[in-house]
C-alpha cells in the first residue's frame, strides 16, 4: 500500500506540469465535440470562445470573445482548475494572449479557498479545451486534431443544433378543425413534456410527447382564442403560441 501511495505521489509531480494532467482518477469523457454534444443545453454549462488574459492561484482570466452555448453577461470571466488534487485541467500551460475554446462548469457550491460562485471550473477529464489560431487544434475528434475554424464551429453548430428543443414546429394556426400536429425534434432526452396553457398560465392539456416524432393533438375541446405550448426538457422550458378558430 505504502508503496502504491509513493508510486502515485511522483506520478502527480512528474504531471504536475502539464495542461493535460490530473491528480485523480476519473473516466475520459472524450473529445470535445463528443463532449460538447453530451453537455449541449444543461445547467451551468458554458462553451466560449475566449483569450486568456491573467492567470491567479490555479485559475486564469479570460475575455469573452464569443459565448458558443450558454448564456454569461460578464466580458471577463474567472476559471479555475486543477490545484493539485482535483479532476481538472491545469491552467498554468496557457498563456497571455492565448485564444481558446472552453466548456466549462458553473460553480454554484464553491469550498475552495479563492474560488467564489458564479466562477467556473475546467474539467480534465476529457477534452474540454482547444485552441484558436489559424486554426482550430486539440483533441476535436477520435481522429481529428487539427480542423479549419469554419468547420469546426460549422460542426459544432450542428450539434448544437441538433439538441435544441426550442425547434419543435407547431402547425396549422389557426387550427379550424380539431387536430393540431406538434412535431418535436430527436433530442438526447426519450420524451418532452407538453403542456397547452392559456396566455394567463392556467394549464389545461398536459402530454408526453417522444422526441423525433410528430404528434396529432386534439384540440376540440378548446374554446377560439390564442393558446401556448409549453415543452419542458430535464433543463429548459420553452414556449409555442396557435390559434384555435
Amino acid at each position: 500500500m505504502k508503496q502504491f501511495l509513493l508510486i502515485g505521489m511522483i506520478a502527480m509531480l512528474w504531471l504536475g506540469g502539464s495542461t493535460t494532467a490530473r491528480a485523480c482518477s476519473c473516466m475520459d469523457g472524450g473529445a470535445f465535440l463528443t463532449i460538447a454534444e453530451k453537455a449541449a443545453w444543461t445547467p451551468g454549462t458554458l462553451m466560449v470562445r475566449a483569450e486568456v488574459r491573467d492567470h491567479e492561484a490555479h485559475g486564469m482570466d479570460v475575455k469573452v470573445l464569443e459565448v458558443l452555448n450558454g448564456s454569461e453577461e460578464k466580458s471577463v470571466i474567472r476559471v479555475w482548475g486543477d490545484p493539485g488534487f482535483m479532476c481538472r485541467l491545469y491552467t498554468n500551460g496557457f498563456k497571455k494572449g492565448d485564444k481558446l475554446v472552453l466548456i466549462l462548469h458553473r460553480i454554484d457550491n464553491a469550498y475552495y479557498e479563492d474560488e467564489r460562485n458564479g466562477d467556473y471550473s475546467l474539467n480534465g477529464c476529457g477534452t474540454y479545451v482547444l485552441r484558436e489560431d489559424k486554426s482550430i487544434t486539440g483533441r476535436i475528434t477520435a481522429s481529428d486534431k487539427e480542423m479549419s475554424s469554419r468547420q469546426f464551429y460549422r460542426e459544432l453548430e450542428r450539434i448544437l443544433d441538433k439538441n435544441r428543443p426550442d425547434m419543435a414546429r407547431v402547425y396549422p394556426s389557426p387550427v379550424v378543425d380539431k387536430l393540431l400536429t406538434v412535431k418535436v425534434p430527436a433530442l438526447r432526452q426519450p420524451t418532452i413534456l407538453a403542456q397547452i396553457i392559456t396566455t394567463t398560465g392556467q394549464t389545461l392539456q398536459t402530454r408526453e410527447l417522444e422526441s423525433g416524432k410528430q404528434h396529432e393533438w386534439d384540440v376540440s375541446t378548446l374554446a377560439q382564442g390564442i393558446y401556448i405550448i409549453r415543452f419542458r426538457t430535464e433543463h429548459q422550458t420553452y414556449t409555442r403560441r396557435f390559434v384555435k378558430q
